[in-house]
């Protein structure tokens, strides 16, 4: 028997293997090829729409901007919806599957748990409810938009997105009450507040009510809204799951379905934005100028679409989230909107307490209540679908049973957590508030039109051509009483009617203004009251640093033009830093790099510079001085340093030399905050040598301060992610002007940033055909294509792009035609 074949044989089979591997990727090579002539990228041309009722004319200018002309608004808004599908079809499908909970349908268990926890909200379901009771008019434009998003789709024809054929689906069907839904889900986004009641709840089972201020400081320090030592009425109650860890253990790993490619939105620090308006006494035109910069997630494609919107009874220019039909942030002829979030307190956390005899049922103000049940079937790709019960109380839906965390804290067997939340109620038309946003003529008009915002509210400055500016706080909120009351701090206990709400602010006592003696208006997500009601709209502001460096700039010059008012926008000034800046300076460490280190940072004073070697090596130190003193929380310190920085609770203990929280647990001797300083120093060099070298002249904080754009899954996709995601150096830090929120123990490099200016725009009321815009990637959703990304480095330069309606130059035009004409 031969056990070799001859030679002559084995060439054979060898020149076989090669010609096939060679056809194989020959074959490859011209499929590709073929993909990419298919796929619809930049669309120009003519094509008949068999559901449009009349001709529209779409130009694009040299920014890709398209210019839809139209005949009828409803036409207009079925043209944004085809443009919609067209650019950013995958983002579409992503963001309805994301807002209906089917995420797991086609990306399988990895995101079982987000879809289970947005089905318990039954976000969906609420949005339908919603739909219901809209005006006939709005009805009729969010279904013409509808329809144009699923005629995009069809268009777009076999070779769809890439992320398509990687996740093997294909479009679904969108409806008018999917961009309602999507409108929720950016109010859970911009939310949170719940998230940080659960917190207190959690620090609660370790930390006296003191304590937990310590931790989670009121925004003026030592004066909470809430006076109530729920800290003890909780543990007076025996609500704390008794199986959980202590403290002093070193970590609890939530459940495994808890992990997900999506996070639960809402919940970080710093998801909030800057405007501002100055009127003609400050500007050299002597006309008003605004500014607008939206902090939100950084993701590729953008949030953002940009879109001229042009039919009678309609014109307007700017920011379009695809989705949603309407311009959310931009002008029209004569004037200039912005937005940033107010923040207020509108998720309230209840514990329900079950009746031992009957789970069905739980405690009421007058005695026993039965929960409301449904079933909830979710598809999961490649395994048997998730049947679940979703319950709901009086305040609304338990999330205990979908949300490890808030499971993990109670003692199930006796309580569950219900949320109540405004966005969720029948009588929101924030959608309907939008559409007439669009159609308003002046600032009279559109303010009124603001009446219809629900939720999430907006901190909404405003500029016109005739010299007004004008500030609307518009939303809905719960009424509350300071120091009564637990305002919203931290659960309430479901069964006492002290803590339900009684009713919501009337508009007419949110906070306003209007054309005010110092002539300028500015809001960066600060503590901000009404002249008519003292009581705030929540205890958990932001911190004032960005607004407080706004103000600076504003006062620092008699007059503003357009360059300064990008000169503040560029701005990496770290308010949120300066007040550390003595007790960076004072450490001292033993590491064979601090003498060095302390040189090169000896006159940082606090500027986040991308070039710049002290910050860099600030944010190291302070990153390693918060773990210092606040590791001792263990996992709940882990679980929550990134979507919390701990700032001001760092900032205020280290005002006390001999804060106990400065003190190492594990020694004997009890440690200062100048030990605990010298520590941080040395654990920052060490970090920073492992990570970018042993020569300290070569570091900056560009290496270390990544901008990420991420992909809607496939950041998560090694290799994949180098493709879809877009980075930049970027400068500032969570607290700056141009922010850059750091992700902490949230990356495993700490200092980049996936959280910053998701747009710049600055309207110019002496011209409005002046005005500018960028925001971080590029128009279109189609990886392939330069407009994916052409404006990354644009938008990490603070440079801009012309935002005009009657532009100089056309790149393209798409003419979309009725068959009947």
């Amino acid at each position: 028997m031969k056990i070799f074949p001859p030679r002559a044989g084995l060439k054979t089979l060898l020149k076989g293997t090669l010609w096939l591997l060679s056809s194989l990727v020959l074959l490859s090579i011209i499929a590709g090829l073929i993909y990419l002539l298919s796929a619809q990228t930049s669309i120009s041309g003519k094509r008949t729409i068999k559901n449009l009722g009349d001709s529209v004319e779409i130009t694009f200018d040299a920014s890709d901007i398209p210019h839809i002309k139209a005949k009828t608004a409803a036409d207009a808004l079925f043209a944004l919806g085809y443009l919609h599908a067209s650019e950013r079809s995958w983002q579409m499908e992503i963001n309805r599957r994301l807002a209906s909970g089917r995420l797991s349908e086609i990306l399988g268990k990895d995101t079982l748990s987000i879809d289970r926890f947005i089905r318990t909200l039954g976000i969906k379901r609420a949005a339908e409810k919603q739909f219901e009771r809209y005006p006939i008019a709005s009805k009729r434009l969010l279904q013409a938009y509808a329809d144009g998003v699923n005629t995009g789709n069809a268009h777009l024809g076999w070779a769809l997105p890439l992320e398509y054929l990687l996740a093997g689906s294909k479009p679904g069907h969108w409806s008018p009450t999917d961009s309602v839904a999507w409108m929720l889900m950016m109010a859970l986004d911009l939310g949170g507040n719940w998230q940080k009641e659960l917190l207190r709840l959690e620090l609660s089972q370790f930390l006296t009510t003191k304590q937990v201020w310590e931790v989670m400081p009121a925004y003026t320090p030592g004066e909470p809204v809430s006076n109530i030592d729920f800290a003890k009425m909780y543990r007076d109650l025996n609500v704390f799951n008794p199986e959980v860890l202590t403290r002093d253990q070193k970590s609890k790993k939530l459940p495994s379905t808890e992990l997900s490619l999506f996070e639960i939105p809402g919940g970080k620090e710093g998801l909030g934005s800057n405007n501002w308006a100055l009127n003609g006494r400050l500007t050299s035109s002597g006309k008003p100028l605004l500014a607008n910069d939206p902090h939100l997630g950084l993701s590729a494609p953008a949030i953002w679409y940009f879109a001229h919107l042009d039919a009678p009874g309609l014109n307007v220019i700017g920011a379009t989230l695809p989705g949603i039909p309407a311009v959310v942030l931009g002008r029209a002829e004569k004037f200039a909107w912005s937005f940033t979030n107010t923040g207020p307190d509108v998720q309230d956390l209840y514990l329900e307490q079950l009746d031992p005899k009957n789970p069905g049922s739980y405690r009421g103000p007058e005695g026993p209540l039965t929960f409301t049940v449904r079933q909830e079937i979710i598809d999961i790709k490649g395994q048997p679908p998730l049947r679940f019960l979703v319950k709901e109380t009086r305040h609304g839906p338990v999330i205990s049973e979908s949300y490890a965390r808030a499971k993990r804290a109670i003692d199930t067997d006796r309580f569950v957590l219900a949320l109540r939340w405004t966005a969720l109620d029948l009588e929101n038309q924030s959608v309907v508030g939008l559409l007439e946003m669009n159609q308003a003529k002046d600032l009279d008009t559109f303010t009124k039109s603001l009446r219809k915002n629900y939720a999430p509210m907006q901190n909404v400055v405003m500029a016109d051509t005739e010299g007004n500016i004008s500030y609307q706080a518009a939303g809905v909120a719960p009424k509350r009483i300071l120091h009564q009351g637990l305002y919203g701090v931290a659960p309430a206990l479901g069964w006492e009617k002290q803590y339900d709400w009684s009713s919501y602010i009337p508009f007419e006592q949110l906070p306003n203004s209007h054309n005010p003696d110092s002539g300028w208006i500015a809001t960066a997500n600060q503590k901000i009251l009404a002249a008519n009601n003292p009581n705030p709209l929540t205890g958990d502001w932001e911190l004032p640093t960005r607004y407080d460096r706004i103000v600076d700039l504003i006062k620092a010059k008699p007059t503003h033009d357009l360059a300064s008012m990008k000169s503040m926008q560029a701005d990496t000034l770290s308010l949120g830093a300066t007040p550390l800046l003595e007790a960076f300076k004072a450490a001292q460490s033993k590491h064979p790099l601090a003498q060095q280190a302390i040189s090169l940072s000896k006159h940082f004073d606090g500027d986040m510079k991308v070039d710049s070697i002290g910050a860099l090596i600030f944010n190291a130190w302070v990153d390693q001085l918060t773990r210092n003193l606040f590791s001792r929380l263990s996992y709940l310190f882990t679980e929550n340093y990134g979507s919390r920085s701990f700032r001001d609770a760092l900032t205020i203990q280290m005002q006390n030399p001999n804060s106990l929280w400065c003190d190492d647990l594990a020694t004997e001797v009890i440690e200062t905050c100048a030990d605990a300083s010298n520590a941080a120093l040395g654990q920052a060099l060490e970090q920073l040598s492992r990570q970018f070298g042993n020569n300290p002249q070569d570091w900056s904080w560009g290496q270390a301060h990544t901008a990420i754009s991420e992909h809607r899954p496939l950041s998560k996709v090694p290799m994949l992610n180098s493709v879809f995601n877009l980075v930049q150096q970027f400068p500032g830090d969570s607290f700056t002007i141009n922010v850059g929120r750091l992700e902490l123990l949230k990356s495993q490099n700490p200092f980049e940033t996936k959280q910053a200016p998701s747009l710049r725009a600055l309207y110019d009321l002496a011209d409005l055909e002046q005005s500018l815009f960028i925001y971080q990637t590029g128009q279109s959703g189609w990886v392939q294509s330069k407009l994916y990304r052409n404006m990354s480095p644009l938008w990490a330069k603070n440079e801009y792009l012309a935002l005009q309606m009657r532009p100089d130059r056309i790149s393209r035009k798409l003419e979309l035609n009725s068959p009947q004409r």
